[in-house]
C-alpha cells in the first residue's frame, strides 16, 4: 500500500479485474462443457443402460472424461487436448467418476 496513491481507485480496480477473471474463465468453461455436451449418451447396447443412467448423472466434465475414456478408447492426452484442460484434470475427473460410479452402482447392487 506504500506505493498506492489512490487506494480507493486501485482497489475498485483490483474487483473489476477479478470480476473480469471471473466472467472469462465462466465464459471459457462454458465453452468447454458446449464442446462436450455433443458426447452421445444413447447407444443401444442393452447391458450398458443402468451404467449410462449413472454415467448421464455425473457432471458435465466427469460424463465427458468417462465417454471419452471407456467409449471412445482415447487417452488422457487426447481428452485433454480435446477438452481444452490439463491431462492432470482428466485423471482427476477420471478418478471422481470412478469414486461416484461405484457408489452408486454398489447401492443399485446391494437393493
Amino acid at each position: 500500500w506504500a506505493y498506492v496513491q489512490d487506494r480507493r481507485a486501485y482497489l475498485f480496480r483490483a474487483v473489476l479485474n477479478e470480476a473480469r477473471m471471473h466472467h472469462r474463465s465462466t465464459l471459457r468453461r462454458r465453452a468447454r462443457e458446449a464442446r462436450v455436451a455433443i458426447v452421445d449418451l444413447t447407444r443401444d447396447d442393452e447391458r450398458d443402460v443402468e451404467v449410462l443412467e449413472r454415467v448421464a448423472r455425473l457432471s458435465v466434465r466427469q460424463r465427458a472424461v468417462v465417454m471419452l475414456t471407456y467409449w471412445d478408447d482415447l487417452a488422457p492426452h487426447a481428452i485433454a487436448a480435446l477438452l481444452g484442460i490439463s491431462e492432470g484434470s482428466v485423471r482427476k475427473h477420471l478418478a471422481r467418476a470412478h469414486a461416484r460410479l461405484k457408489e452408486s452402482l454398489d447401492d443399485v447392487r446391494d437393493a
